[in-house]
């Protein structure tokens, strides 16, 4: 370090001027850094917005696609009234990331219109795009065996960021079923079954043969509809149908 007591008066001058200059520069640089941060900030904010809203309508866009798909069968995983006057049938993937944005949607509707909605689960496990759709499929059919599907419902989608892309999520399917109480020797045996493994597999060939192609898609009294972009909009649909004569 410069030994000030052997400057001249010009040369401090000039030395303080110099860590003056430094300190500026300094304090200009944590400025722009700081501003660099918010910008980043805000461009990931808007990114990842979009990429929900796009996830969000991530699904057939028409209500005329002329598709049509069995009515509800024994064999389908339901919650409600199956005399209700509507019947909500989703073809859903437990992976799909819109599936889980539309999980909040659906439970909502099933609280608000309580009694007056039978509503139907149908697996469609997009294993091509999704590493663990199949094994997630077979973990809620475990649970559906022991009565606690749509608890084990919530818990998948709810902890989606967490299992998805684990190479095998095995364990986390396992301390969802402790959550729940279950048998977890039995939950884990029929989990990994080949009646599960035919019951997913099934569940798949059946909406590829009736057209399906995108998960959520949703049929109100068998009449497809195009996914909406808000609760306001979904709860309007199903009040639509309760209004028909």
């Amino acid at each position: 370090m410069t030994d000030e007591r052997k400057l001249t008066k010009k040369e401090k001058k000039e030395l303080r001027k110099q860590e003056w200059q430094q300190k500026a520069q300094s304090e200009k640089k944590k400025q722009l850094y700081k501003k660099i941060g918010i910008i980043v900030g805000v461009v990931l904010i808007v990114v990842v917005s979009i990429f929900g809203l796009v996830e969000l309508a991530n699904a057939p866009s028409s209500t005329s696609s002329g598709l049509t798909v069995p009515p509800p069968s024994k064999n389908d995983i339901s919650e409600g009234n199956p005399k209700a006057k509507v019947t909500l049938i989703e073809y859903a993937d437990f992976q799909c990331p819109a599936c889980g944005a539309y999980h909040p949607l659906v439970n909502q509707l099933l609280s608000d219109f309580n009694g007056k909605i039978f509503y139907v689960y149908r697996m469609f496990p997009l294993s091509n795009i999704h590493k663990n759709a199949i094994i997630s499929a077979q973990a809620g059919y475990a649970a559906y065996k022991q009565g606690k599907f749509f608890q084990m419902d919530d818990l998948l989608y709810n902890g989606q960021n967490t299992w998805a892309d684990v190479d095998d999520p095995r364990d986390t399917f396992i301390s969802y079923a402790k959550e729940l109480k279950l048998d977890i020797n039995k939950f884990t045996n029929d989990m990994n079954s080949s009646e599960a493994q035919n019951y997913v597999a099934d569940a798949e060939n059946k909406a590829t043969s009736e057209g399906i192609n995108a998960t959520p898609t949703f049929f109100v009294n068998g009449q497809q509809i195009q996914n909406p972009s808000n609760y306001d909009q979904f709860k309007q649909i199903i009040q639509n149908a309760l209004n028909k004569k």
